[in-house]
């Protein structure tokens, strides 16, 4: 398959062609679009021919350059009348005078369009499965509403009358009735077509069946029971599509688009939004827009900074609409849907969006079982931008007291004031490698933490330290170097349908690097190893014991 690809032609000039050319019926070349019409057949092109005139574009005498005109006959107009619930095609010179214009400018293409079958079949390189079909992406004269503007051609060098050209709405086969299918009009060349060319789509799922990078989309919801719907041709609906790479699992937080699932379902139900909101993505303006989606009335916003440069973010993610992607009619990110006044958009985008949060810290500084531990955080200022971050990049499992864990560590430092500034006195200048000790790399569910696991945590950017884990008595208990803990209630709150994991615990964990502070008594202590959930006390408090015994002596 050969693609080519075209710099745009001034209509104006082209349409010079049409307007002067007389006949030679018998080589099929003519210099003026009346004997063209009249040789062909005068009664068959009369609609395309009063747009012409309704418009004014056969009166353009600037800027000639060669180009192409498809022409569709007159039953193509009648049954394109009837698709858009007009009377009869005469009814379609009543459209506003924009939409006709762009209407007829969609069959013009900005080249010469030849078919050529010695070209291919004379080289002796290519094999003939190479040269069955030529097939040629051709820019179009319309406005760029939509980024709609090709129409693709697909020829059989071997017989040229089974060539089609495709667009959105439709496909139409050549049906002139000259040796060569496209006709010299000057030097312009034209061919009629038996049907419409229009850049919209009948329905959402034409749209998406027609777009080569969303078939994984695509076989996603025909999985999970959202497909037929969209076949309705008079949906009003915004449908954010993520193309093929988007989906993967290992860019999508390890879910299997194509499942049949309850979560599966709810991102695609997601992606779903109430009505057109009929933005035009590629004008040069800053504006922000809010879609309402089918999943539980939630929002996406989406922020246009310029041209084609637009983001759609949802509860946790933000991913920018493509703009020209793929190889199939569907090249643009900006699909519409009905026409001329859309009734549904289809916006590819890169990244899935997800409706719920994808970070960790979302979900830890909203529990309340975590206040204190959330405060440590917040003190320490800089751990909490690796729980902020999208756990895209790579999963994590954050070990994390409670609040009765936390009080327990500060009244065996010497206090039982339940606040978290007693608790940041423990830690001194190590807070840091104390939050660290809790963070451990990869997503761990509570069932995965078996006898012999080794957890890495994250210590410093540069080096780490091992929590062990061990089942004592039906109980999941996790060893650091100074103290052990036991997973309590809530355990196994998931982020992001499992990709990180928050497990509680009901005592800190504490690594060698960690001095901790006596509070209220003066001195120091780094305490030692103990049994789970529970922490060596201080040296000082140790002394005092050995002193109260040698009294007794």
């Amino acid at each position: 398959m050969r693609r080519q690809n075209f710099g745009l032609l001034s209509l104006a000039g082209l349409l010079v062609g049409l307007a002067a050319y007389g006949a030679n019926a018998q080589s099929g070349n003519f210099t003026t679009f009346a004997d063209f019409v009249a040789a062909y057949n005068g009664t068959d092109l009369t609609i395309f021919t009063a747009a012409l005139n309704k418009t004014g574009l056969t009166d353009t005498v600037a800027n000639y350059s060669d180009g192409t005109v498809f022409i569709p006959n007159d039953a193509a107009f009648a049954s394109f009348a009837t698709s858009l619930g007009l009377s009869n095609a005469t009814a379609l010179l009543s459209l506003p005078m924009d939409t006709l214009t762009a209407l007829l400018k969609y069959h013009v293409v900005s080249h010469k369009v030849t078919i050529n079958t010695a070209n291919f079949t004379d080289n002796p390189i290519l094999k003939p499965s190479d040269w069955v079909t030529i097939y040629q992406r051709l820019p179009t004269l319309a406005p760029s509403v939509t980024a709609m503007n090709y129409l693709n051609l697909t020829t059989n060098i071997t017989d040229w009358k089974s060539s089609t050209v495709k667009s959105p709405w439709a496909t139409a086969k050549l049906v002139s009735n000259v040796t060569e299918p496209f006709t010299f009009v000057g030097t312009v060349r034209m061919a009629v077509i038996n049907s419409v060319m229009a850049w919209w789509y009948s329905s959402i799922a034409d749209a998406i069946s027609d777009n080569d990078r969303l078939v994984t989309l695509k076989q996603s919801l025909v999985n999970n029971g959202l497909w037929a719907n969209l076949n309705n041709k008079e949906l009003s609906l915004t449908l954010f599509a993520p193309y093929d790479v988007a989906l993967l699992p290992r860019f999508n937080y390890n879910i299997n688009a194509t499942d049949n699932s309850t979560t599966v379902r709810n991102m695609l139900t997601y992606l779903h939004t109430y009505g057109t909101n009929n933005a035009n993505f590629s004008a040069d303006i800053q504006a922000s827009y809010t879609y309402t989606s089918l999943y539980n009335n939630m929002t996406l916003v989406v922020n246009q900074t310029g041209a084609n440069s637009v983001t759609v973010k949802s509860v946790g993610t933000t991913a920018k609409v493509i703009t020209a992607t793929g190889t199939g009619t569907g090249v643009t990110g900006m699909i519409q849907i009905g026409g001329p006044v859309p009734k549904s958009f289809v916006h590819m985008i890169d990244t899935t969006p997800i409706p719920v949060v994808t970070n960790i810290w979302a979900v830890l500084s909203q529990d309340p079982n975590f206040s204190e531990l959330v405060k440590l955080f917040v003190k320490e200022g800089i751990e909490i931008k690796t729980l902020q971050k999208s756990v895209i990049t790579y999963p994590n499992t954050v070990l994390a007291p409670n609040d009765a864990a936390l009080r327990k560590l500060a009244a065996d430092y010497g206090t039982v004031v339940a606040n978290v500034s007693s608790v940041i006195g423990i830690f001194g200048q190590d807070l840091g490698d104390f939050l660290r000790n809790h963070i451990v790399r990869g997503s761990y569910s509570k069932e995965a933490l078996t006898s012999g696991v080794q957890l890495t945590t994250e210590m410093t950017p540069t080096t780490s330290k091992m929590v062990n884990v061990s089942i004592q008595g039906g109980a999941t208990v996790l060893a650091s170097d100074k103290s052990s803990a036991t997973i309590v209630a809530p355990s196994n709150v998931e982020v992001v349908y499992g990709w990180s994991y928050i497990q509680a615990i009901n005592y800190p964990l504490v690594p060698q690097t960690v001095r901790l502070q006596t509070i209220g008594r003066g001195g120091s202590s780094t305490g030692g190893g103990g049994s789970a959930g529970t922490l060596l006390p201080s040296v000082l408090v140790v002394l005092m014991g050995l002193v109260a015994a040698l009294m007794m002596i």
